[in-house]
């Protein structure tokens, strides 16, 4: 039996060496220096950290299993599990309930404008977190807009204190948060579909639940995983919405692991909470993905569309559609609108209906010193993650695809491994690696470790963008006489601008926003989103709805000025 199972274990063997070997080169060195010193070390050292001993808030450098068995031994831990992974799981599914739906009108419905019903959609993952859950803090609350609404139209006889601080509000929240990330992953299968396929099955005599359950749920559940997955992982290590809104019966272990590296200060016992969620997590993202296989092959671009004018029943189902997808809006925007709403209530509560309009809020704004300070400190991370980021990951991007490294699948996954990681332990990776090295809190601290998670968004982009290229655009170039370096000037970068550009800017937007890891990295120099953390946590101020509300004006103004270059780029050009 040995002998006979000898061969097929070679040859497996073989494979992998194949499609994950690494070949070391003088190329590779500052890409595997990256993954070495951002991505491999935080992780060994979250793992080794859990392996230690604490004592009156001192490490002791003691090899232990004493966490992992505290954890086992813990039904507290196995409540706050549950409680964690169930909060996520349920909030993503309501999402998906909200989202397909959307995506399938958008991606196989709409025929003009498609790129600005997207975008509409996708405008929330642009606002700031902080933002969206402060809205519905607002909404919720006992003096908030659902309260006045059914103390109001006589269904209570006095405000509610059993909508904020439970465990629906934070699925609700979840849910809030993750439809942008399932709508943009499953509207792109949609528009893949080719027409033919539908058409093929209507002709078979297949009625429309049919043609969904055998043509259209095929081709787009492995697309649904991927989103449901990313939402998933962006909420089960969301500490800000479960500390915000949750209360005590909405803790999570996302809380639970903040509150170790903080207040409680037993880092290692925090490390093995940390890596106990981050294997849970696994284990459930596998089983999803396990059951969502790809089935059938999509072709071509987005799907074509008869231009025959609609039946009544089309007609009608366009208009549904339509109704459908103004709700769906109307969810996403409302709770901005809000907030935008309360930026001018003279009122020093938020309290519903509004006392009076003032503009006092904005004007409070430039007067308080931290807050400048706060905004201005943003400001330097943001221009310093970016820039750093950007170069370097066009840097590595170049090389990954030009100089042919073996292992490139290899390269990819690890790059992506922070991306994938829960934001509270990217966190906490984020502040063991910059201990180590000795870093301070603040400034410096705060772009490393951003940096983490904004390299490789860019890296991703610009990969996919060279990927789709005609590689013999820089071998003529080449073969003219230029050098790589003039080749690169004069005919690959006028091409990846564009996107180099675009991922610029969405790492603008992720380093502005960013709470999760942040909060762990910045000391007592505070950025704005960890300032107005504060204001929320330890003492409201009115002001705070004006900040948001300017935020909010400008990432419309950008995303609409974006629109409309696009748009007229694209009526210019030729055919």
């Amino acid at each position: 039996m040995a002998d006979s199972l000898a061969p097929a274990m070679d040859t497996a063997i073989g494979t992998l060496r194949k499609r994950f070997s690494l070949k070391l080169s003088l190329s590779s060195i500052p890409v595997l220096a990256w993954l070495v010193l951002i991505v491999l070390l935080p992780n060994l050292l979250l793992i080794g950290t859990s392996f230690l001993k604490s004592s009156a808030g001192v490490m002791l450098f003691e090899p232990s299993l004493a966490n992992y068995a505290r954890i086992w031994n813990s039904v507290g831990f196995w409540v706050l599990l549950g409680r964690t992974l169930s909060f996520s799981f349920i909030a993503c599914v309501v999402a998906t309930v909200i989202a397909y739906p959307l995506a399938f009108y958008v991606g196989r419905v709409v025929r003009q404008h498609k790129t600005l019903f997207t975008i509409l959609v996708v405008i929330p993952l642009w606002i700031s977190l902080l933002m969206r859950i402060f809205a519905w803090r607002v909404i919720l609350g006992q003096s908030g807009v659902l309260n006045a609404f059914l103390v109001s139209s006589g269904i209570l006889d006095g405000p509610s204190d059993a909508f904020l601080y439970s465990p629906s509000s934070v699925v609700i929240v979840f849910a809030y948060i993750s439809v942008p990330f399932i709508f943009i992953s499953t509207m792109g299968a949609f528009e893949k579909i080719p027409r033919d396929l539908i058409e093929a099955s209507q002709d078979s005599g297949a009625t429309a639940l049919q043609t969904f359950i055998h043509v259209i749920w095929p081709l787009t559940r492995r697309n649904l995983a991927i989103g449901f997955s990313l939402a998933f992982l962006v909420t089960v290590g969301d500490f800000v919405t479960p500390a915000m809104i949750g209360g005590i019966d909405g803790t999570t272990l996302g809380v639970v692991v903040s509150t170790q590296f903080g207040f409680a200060n037993n880092w290692p016992y925090g490390a093995a909470v940390a890596v106990a969620l981050m294997l849970s997590v696994a284990v459930l993202l596998g089983i999803i993905i396990a059951l969502t296989p790809s089935r059938g092959v999509m072709v071509g671009g987005e799907a074509e569309h008869s231009t025959e004018p609609p039946a009544a029943s089309s007609r009608w189902g366009r208009r549904l559609g339509a109704t459908g997808y103004a709700a769906g809006l109307a969810y996403l925007y409302a709770p901005l609108a809000i907030i935008v709403l309360f930026s001018f209530n003279a009122a020093n509560l938020q309290t519903f209906p509004l006392e009076g309009l003032t503009l006092q809020w904005y004007r409070e704004l430039v007067q308080d010193q931290s807050l400048l300070e706060a905004a201005q400190r943003s400001v330097i991370v943001a221009v310093c993650v970016v820039s750093v980021s950007v170069t370097v990951g066009t840097s590595f991007a170049l090389i990954i695809h030009y100089a042919r490294l073996k292992g490139a699948r290899f390269y990819e996954m690890a790059f992506a491994l922070p991306i994938a990681t829960p934001g509270v332990v990217l966190g906490i990776e984020m502040v063991l690696g910059t201990e180590l090295f000795g870093i301070p809190s603040g400034i410096t601290r705060i772009v490393f470790g951003q940096m983490s998670f904004v390299m490789p968004v860019t890296l991703l982009l610009l990969l996919v963008r060279l990927r789709r290229l005609d590689p013999s655009l820089m071998e003529a170039s080449l073969d003219l006489g230029a050098n790589r370096w003039q080749s690169f000037a004069y005919v690959l970068f006028p091409i990846i601008r564009g996107t180099i550009v675009a991922s610029a800017f969405l790492g603008l937007t992720l380093s502005a926003d960013d709470v999760m890891v942040t909060l762990f990295l910045s000391g007592g120099s505070p950025t704005l989103p960890i300032w107005v953390f504060n204001q929320m946590r330890f003492g409201f101020t009115p002001s705070v709805n004006a900040v948001f509300s300017i935020l909010l004006i400008a990432c419309l103004l950008v995303v609409t000025v974006a629109h409309w270059r696009t748009t007229r780029k694209a009526a210019k050009a030729p055919g």
